[in-house]
């Protein structure tokens, strides 16, 4: 096998390992971990000790998140990261801890919070890169209907009482972090392009429970990912609906409309939490999903490990898409078909103004205007569709085997394997 496999000349990714700004700051990192500053740091202890100084707060709630911090930071090894992402992944550790302690004592300070309901929010789930942030999008348009903004998702606890300054400073602080991540990873706008106004997945309001499968699938934390899916999901859940709580506080919905992959591994736990909630589960080549989003995630990869073989990922996704569909089929067993609706990949590229209707009709939810599901479809994003080019072959992937190995799932769903001749969305 040679050192590396061909590289399509029109790839989006075409570099596995850091560039000139990812050496510079794992250089810096890599000083910090000799000097000791704490800030690559296993221990469960001292990660909280750390938070509640910074945040200058005590009660983080439950103690429950000392177990998945825990297998967090045990995963956290040299021998698999490089300084940059040691670092990063112990932040992500000690954030958490911050924001819990900052959310415990925002909800002492609006205990009303609690009573606020979230009726029948709409999940749109399946494999990432099947048209979820279309649909998402798509089912947000009408007034009595929102998603979460990527500067809420990532920023959930209000920093000031006056809601316009509020925003505000959240904004400005989510645009700081873009400037840096778009520095750091340029491939980004041409993959899944993200500004603070975006509609984007809710993973991050789990990971102030330090349970999210994210942490394996992007970062690369395999025994923590394993760990995670004997876990019961259902205490980070009833977690993330008191955060949704805390965000319709500062601007209310009847309805939200909330996307995330990762809800199709625990649907168990989700049912339990929302049991009137109303799933849309989107469907598509296992082949092209399991390529397309190992190579969005290769970057993520390539920053936190310093160097990557692509093929190791392919496989690791495929492996982590199929026991998703399978928990998901299990527990879709246990649903009548009104709890649920299932959308064809190019069926929503081909018409997603019929797809909407057809979504809304079978939940027994108002129409969204054509015009305004017109108007969404105009704007043309920077990570518009073929602009995103990559193989399967690159990280690892045999079509006929990847396929093979979803074949009950293919054939459940009528899955479409190769696309039609239809316009790009």
């Amino acid at each position: 096998m040679s050192s590396q496999p061909a590289i399509p000349a029109d790839a989006t990714v075409r570099t596995f390992e850091l560039g000139r700004l990812g050496r510079a700051l794992n250089r810096v990192c890599g000083m910090l971990d000799v000097v000791g500053s704490g800030m690559i740091d296993p221990d469960v202890d001292r990660v909280i000790r750390r938070a509640r100084s910074i945040a200058k707060l005590h009660d983080f709630g439950d103690e429950r998140v000392r177990e998945p911090l825990g297998k967090l930071l045990e995963g956290i090894t040299p021998a698999n990261y490089a300084a940059l992402g040691r670092v990063f992944l112990t932040g992500i550790g000690t954030r958490a801890i911050i924001h819990r302690l900052r959310i415990e004592k925002w909800f002492r300070d609006h205990p009303e919070a609690l009573d606020i309901p979230v009726e029948r929010p709409i999940f749109v789930l399946g494999f990432p890169r099947t048209g979820t942030t279309l649909l998402q999008n798509l089912l947000s348009q009408t007034r009595n209907r929102r998603h979460l903004q990527f500067w809420e998702l990532t920023s959930p606890i209000p920093v000031h009482p006056d809601p316009v300054k509020d925003k505000a400073k959240r904004v400005k602080r989510v645009e700081r972090d873009l400037y840096w991540a778009y520095k750091l990873v340029p491939e980004m706008p041409a993959i899944h392009d993200i500004s603070p106004y975006s509609a984007e997945e809710c993973w991050s309001l789990f990971a102030n429970t330090c349970a999210v499968l994210n942490f394996d699938i992007c970062h690369g934390l395999r025994e923590y990912g394993d760990w995670l899916m004997e876990y019961d999901m259902e205490w980070p859940y009833r977690e993330y609906r008191r955060l949704l709580q805390m965000l319709l506080h500062r601007e209310g919905a009847e309805h939200l409309v909330l996307k995330c992959p990762e809800h199709l591994w625990f649907l168990d736990s989700l049912m339990k939490v929302f049991p009137d909630a109303c799933i849309v589960w989107t469907h598509r080549d296992p082949i092209d999903a399991v390529a397309s989003y190992s190579s969005f995630i290769s970057i993520d990869r390539r920053t936190m490990m310093g160097r990557v073989d692509p093929r190791s990922i392919g496989p690791h996704i495929a492996d982590r898409f199929l026991k998703g569909v399978n928990r998901g089929m299990a527990v879709r067993d246990q649903l009548s078909e009104d709890r649920i609706f299932d959308v064809e990949f190019y069926e929503l590229v081909q018409d997603p103004v019929t797809m909407v209707h057809r979504i809304e009709d079978h939940f027994s939810l108002p129409r969204t205007g054509e015009p305004l599901l017109r108007s969404f479809l105009d704007n043309k994003r920077r990570d518009k569709r073929g602009q995103h080019r990559y193989t399967p072959q690159m990280f690892g992937l045999d079509v006929s085997e990847t396929r093979a190995s979803f074949e009950a799932y293919i054939e459940r769903f009528g899955v479409v394997m190769e696309p039609p001749e239809a316009p790009s969305p």
